[in-house]
């Protein structure tokens, strides 16, 4: 398996565990543990191989020279959203700080991906085409 379809792979698996998570207000505990060994993989990846997206040349200086910045800000609280879930499915902490760290994700993660619908139907670079993938091409 390559690195970038690993990506796309814990990407929406990723996603797909927020959104179930969020959408009862609570998950059952294989749910959370699945987000959590995702995110762990997904950000070993990330860190020994470094990060998958790029900003694109069309993009203006500004937002080229702040996008690897929010890319790591949201693997960050990525990170800690996976650790403060391990630390309340283990009993280290009460209920709350990771149900707040879930919001948190779901809200910064929507704005990441209207970012790159953005991108991909404004500026036409073909962002979506990394994430999504390929025998979804043809709807793009």
């Amino acid at each position: 398996m390559t690195r970038r379809r690993a990506h796309i792979i814990l990407h929406w698996l990723t996603a797909l565990l927020i959104l179930v998570m969020v959408k009862g207000g609570t998950a059952a505990p294989w749910v959370r543990w699945t987000f959590v060994v995702g995110v762990a993989i997904w950000i070993t990846i990330a860190l020994s191989k470094g990060l998958i997206g790029k900003p694109g040349p069309k993009l203006g200086s500004r937002l080229r020279a702040a996008y690897p910045w929010m890319h790591r800000a949201l693997y960050g609280l990525l990170g800690l959203s996976a650790v403060l879930n391990t630390a309340e499915l283990l009993g280290w902490i009460g209920s709350g700080p990771a149900w707040t760290s879930l919001l948190l994700l779901l809200a910064f993660g929507t704005v990441h991906g209207l970012f790159q619908f953005w991108r991909h139907t404004a500026l036409y670079d073909n962002a979506l085409r990394l994430i999504i993938p390929r025998f979804l091409h043809h709807m793009l």
